[in-house]
């Protein structure tokens, strides 16, 4: 992991100095967040998924991430489907594999806001009355979402005082 790190650390060394500001530290634990430190996400990535080590992540390496079908059974059917997206929206040029500006759009996209769809699936999942406004009593009954949620702070959120509820 030092490599790893290190190489990281270097990239969010903007002026190179060995020192970390605020603002470099930032996007040495968070790099996705950062235009100059992409490249590093989609690098880790790679080298995260990529078993064969040839620079691309195929299909069963895009799998095998997911999911090992330690048992030999039939695939579940989240995998099949996993399958279908992966031909259909993940492998943009059909070569079968996933190049870097492929696994770029995958876990970089430019147009998803994850919080916003973190808050949507909440709501969705927990509003009974679909009037998109939450109760106490619908958040209480739903608990087990919430405290698993990011957007909540992983229920932390939930314990303090708030007006709205």
């Amino acid at each position: 992991m030092l490599p790893r790190d290190e190489r990281r650390f270097k990239s969010a060394d903007l002026d190179g100095d060995l020192a970390a500001t605020r603002e470099e530290f930032t996007a040495f634990l968070h790099p996705e967040e950062f235009e100059h430190m992409k490249n590093i996400v989609v690098l880790e990535t790679l080298e995260d998924i990529d078993k064969n080590e040839d620079g691309f992540v195929d299909q069963d390496e895009y799998i095998a991430d997911m999911f090992a079908n330690e048992e030999g059974g039939p695939e579940p059917d989240w995998v099949i489907t996993e399958r279908e997206q992966f031909s259909d929206f993940r492998d943009l040029n059909k070569d079968g594999k996933m190049d870097k500006d492929e696994i770029q759009h995958w876990i970089l996209p430019q147009d998803y806001d994850h919080a916003l769809a973190e808050a949507r699936h909440l709501v969705y999942e927990s509003d009974v009355d679909k009037d998109q406004k939450l109760t106490k009593e619908e958040i209480l009954d739903n608990w087990n979402m919430f405290v698993g949620s990011q957007a909540t702070n992983y229920g932390e959120d939930l314990t303090r005082n708030h007006d709205e509820l």
